[in-house]
């Protein structure tokens, strides 16, 4: 079959490799959307080893089921939760899965991803795509779990005033969950006015563009000095988790949901005399399926973000558009061709 290979850096090649076999407990999906992450532009950031196939953002259709496969079988149409667990670990008999110390996931730790032809999983982490959700907006199902769990970390109410931190794609995602869950202040800070301005077509929201406005000025203003009573730190910038603290009421939560590369020191003083919450929030745990329905029910739409959609054997035009057209491009999405 043939498969999209990173090859170390920033290099990648298009490679006919051995098509995966359905082993016990396990499926093997024919992928018709695979989407391209942030993430998979920094493999060897992670100390990942080339070559390895990417991607973890997936849908398809089950072509064959392994022995003991309980509940799917070929021809369902599935999106996949990348996140592979042991069910022995501490963390997995403590419900927390998603945490797995021995954890295998899509397109890292030299277990194939979805940008090919085929991809194999644990059929328990395949889940049925209702009718009338695309594959393009199904392959983008993953995101939006990471995101939703980013909420439930925060145990987000409808009243309270939410803060998201981040313009891409990840903050349109956190944006379209909170409204959906029934939030009616929220207030989105980034870069990009016509980023901005698309979030604010689909969800009601305060923009805050702060290359020109004072985030913590705008918030004061908002909450008439009270604060926000949630921060999602969506950007993964070293100040940002600072912003999300200064802008919170007393006993507010910020949930670090980007990986921060360059951080800086908190400011322990605020968090300490504030009584502020500072939890993590990485992968998502049973929010496949409450995703799916707000999918279904159109409260949410992931397909908005695919601005870029080619074939896999055209993946520069992907990468091009992602690294040069950042105020117009939200997703790249990778199909089969045609």
């Amino acid at each position: 079959m043939q498969a999209l290979v990173w090859q170390g850096g920033q290099e990648f090649s298009m490679q006919s490799i051995p098509k995966p076999r359905a082993e016990r407990g396990r499926v093997v999906v024919k992928v018709t959307a695979a989407a391209v992450c942030g993430s998979d532009f920094h493999l060897a950031d992670f100390k990942e080893k080339a070559p390895l196939v990417p991607g973890h953002e997936v849908c398809g259709v089950i072509e064959s089921c392994g022995a003991d496969v309980l509940g799917l079988v070929p021809g369902d149409r599935v999106a996949l939760n990348p996140v592979q667990f042991c069910g022995t670990c501490g963390c997995c008999t403590k419900g927390l899965p998603h945490l797995c110390s021995a954890y295998r996931h899509l397109g890292a730790g030299g277990v194939q991803g979805g940008w090919a032809e085929y991809v194999a999983i644990d059929a328990v982490n395949a889940h049925r795509v209702p009718d009338g959700v695309d594959d393009i907006a199904a392959c983008l199902l993953e995101p939006m779990a990471v995101c939703y769990e980013s909420f439930t970390r925060a145990a987000l109410q409808p009243d309270d005033t939410v803060l998201i931190i981040g313009d891409g794609t990840f903050g349109f995602l956190h944006a379209q969950i909170a409204a959906a869950r029934g939030v009616r202040r929220i207030i989105v800070a980034g870069h990009y006015d016509t980023r901005l301005k698309r979030i604010a077509a689909q969800v009601e929201m305060v923009p805050c563009n702060t290359h020109h406005e004072d985030l913590a000025e705008r918030v004061r203003e908002i909450t008439d000095g009270h604060g926000v009573d949630v921060a999602i730190e969506a950007t993964g910038a070293g100040s940002s988790p600072n912003a999300g603290l200064k802008a919170l009421r007393p006993r507010g939560t910020l949930v670090i949901f980007s990986y921060v590369w360059k951080p800086e020191p908190l400011a322990m003083g605020l968090i300490h005399m504030n009584e502020l919450n500072v939890l993590g929030s990485c992968r998502s745990l049973g929010a496949f399926d409450p995703c799916l329905e707000l999918l279904r029910t159109q409260k949410v739409n992931t397909r908005i973000l695919a601005d870029v959609i080619v074939p896999f054997d055209e993946w520069p035009v992907a990468v091009n558009r992602l690294a040069r057209d950042k105020a117009q491009v939200f997703k790249a999405v990778f199909v089969p061709r045609q």
